[in-house]
């Protein structure tokens, strides 16, 4: 009795609204794992910062000869140095997105500057995400709507009993 005592930690547990979101390639596999908050207000507006960025990100890598693996050619390591920077300056904005996860669960398997259908990886992701986020967001907004529709449903241009009494005056 004594030992479980010991070795209760309280806790408080609260619903923050994230949900486990597998990443899935076009075959079905499973490539990664992050966790998302549908609810979150601040996510398109970071959504939008994410993707106005890229391009400053991208710009350094005109000049680079990228393999389909993500790195350059030749062992230049100017062209290196360039990719690495600008990997990790991609990993720390997608991580900033989601509050965490997100470059793990995107690239952990394909480089982000792998080219792939004439587009970055990454570009590709970013997309994806960005359907999703558009997707979650309006089905968030549409169960809220449904929700607060049930305590205004009364009120849809009827009058109140003050505004029927001052109209009966007037006549």
């Amino acid at each position: 009795m004594e030992d479980k005592i010991k070795s209760f930690v309280p806790e408080i547990i609260v619903d923050d609204g994230r949900v486990k979101v597998p990443v899935r390639n076009r075959h079905g596999d499973e490539v990664g794992l992050f966790y998302f908050q549908p609810t979150d207000v601040g996510m398109v507006e970071r959504f939008n910062e994410v993707a106005d960025k890229v391009n400053e990100i991208t710009a350094p890598l005109e000049h680079v000869s990228i393999k389909p693996d993500g790195t350059p050619e030749g062992d230049n390591p100017a062209d290196i140095a360039t990719i690495n920077e600008a990997k990790q300056r991609l990993y720390d904005l997608c991580d900033y997105l989601f509050g965490g996860n997100m470059s793990e669960a995107f690239f952990g398997q394909v480089h982000p500057f792998s080219p792939v259908g004439g587009m970055f990886y990454f570009e590709r992701a970013l997309e994806s995400v960005g359907k999703f986020i558009a997707a979650q967001f309006d089905q968030e907004t549409r169960r809220v709507s449904k929700r607060m529709s049930q305590y205004t449903q009364g009120y849809g241009g009827k009058p109140n009993r003050a505004q029927r009494r001052h109209n009966n005056r007037r006549r």
